[in-house]
């Protein structure tokens, strides 16, 4: 579903958008004020892009989805959550060494930052909580999607199969490309290849979250494939490049 506000589009996913209690979206690398080849909607610190050009267009989608705060990751492909709270606030620049950002804050934006990783997001219904997940083929292969599951259901006691998900614009079979597979992939991943050396990483996220209980009518995949499509970043494709964002949040009470 595609939508616009405050001058920056982006996309949103059926099952979440039936929730009006939470607002989400998919940004694109367009509508912000990074120049070269980070232009133009960068939301990333760590590709050489000036800092303040990043504060700006991470305040323009703060904005845009009415939130009072975002909170960014420094995304290392590992397991660790972070759980914001009001104890636990969003800091001003990026939490070091996580992949899986959680809340049950209204009005805290979670964001996760892509160059050809999806973002999967996560909402329990029941219990009102977020969660946003940088899922690269090694969060695939290291089980993260189910070790989020996990982590819902110990601390929120979330029901698995009440969960909603949206898997984000990410490298489609077309692209994803991985010559060293043997080396990379356990053999129970071979199965999503697709054709010599290319796999399919969309169903493979789809399969992880069902095996971890989800339903599969609750989850939404974009299929958009960010090295094809030139609205967004690709390092596959274009090597030095921005990150686009995917944003979840629970809606702020006004």
């Amino acid at each position: 579903m595609e939508t616009a506000r405050q001058g920056l589009k982006f996309y949103r996913f059926p099952n979440l958008a039936r929730f009006p209690e939470v607002v989400h979206g998919i940004f694109t690398r367009r509508g912000g004020v990074s120049a070269g080849p980070f232009a133009s909607l960068n939301l990333s610190f760590a590709v050489g892009d000036e800092p303040e050009l990043v504060q700006e267009n991470r305040r323009r989608i703060i904005q845009a989805l009415g939130l009072s705060a975002l909170a960014g990751a420094d995304q290392v492909h590992g397991l660790k959550e972070s759980v914001l709270h009001a104890g636990n606030p969003a800091p001003a620049y990026e939490i070091p060494e996580v992949d899986i950002l959680i809340t049950q804050t209204p009005g805290l934006g979670l964001l996760i930052k892509q160059a050809d990783c999806q973002a999967v997001m996560l909402y329990d219904p029941e219990h009102g909580v977020v969660a946003n997940i940088h899922c690269g083929w090694r969060g695939q292969v290291a089980g993260i999607l189910e070790k989020t599951v996990v982590r819902l259901r110990k601390n929120f006691k979330t029901q698995p199969h009440r969960l909603i998900a949206g898997i984000g614009p990410g490298l489609g079979p077309c692209c994803a490309e991985f010559r060293h597979f043997r080396q990379e992939f356990p053999r129970q991943f071979w199965q999503y290849q697709v054709r010599p050396d290319y796999f399919d990483l969309w169903q493979l996220s789809r399969d992880q979250l069902c095996a971890a209980g989800l339903r599969p009518d609750h989850i939404n995949l974009a299929g958009v494939c960010t090295k094809c499509n030139p609205e967004f970043y690709s390092y596959r494709r274009d090597g030095l490049t921005g990150r686009q964002g995917a944003v979840i949040a629970l809606r702020l009470q006004r």
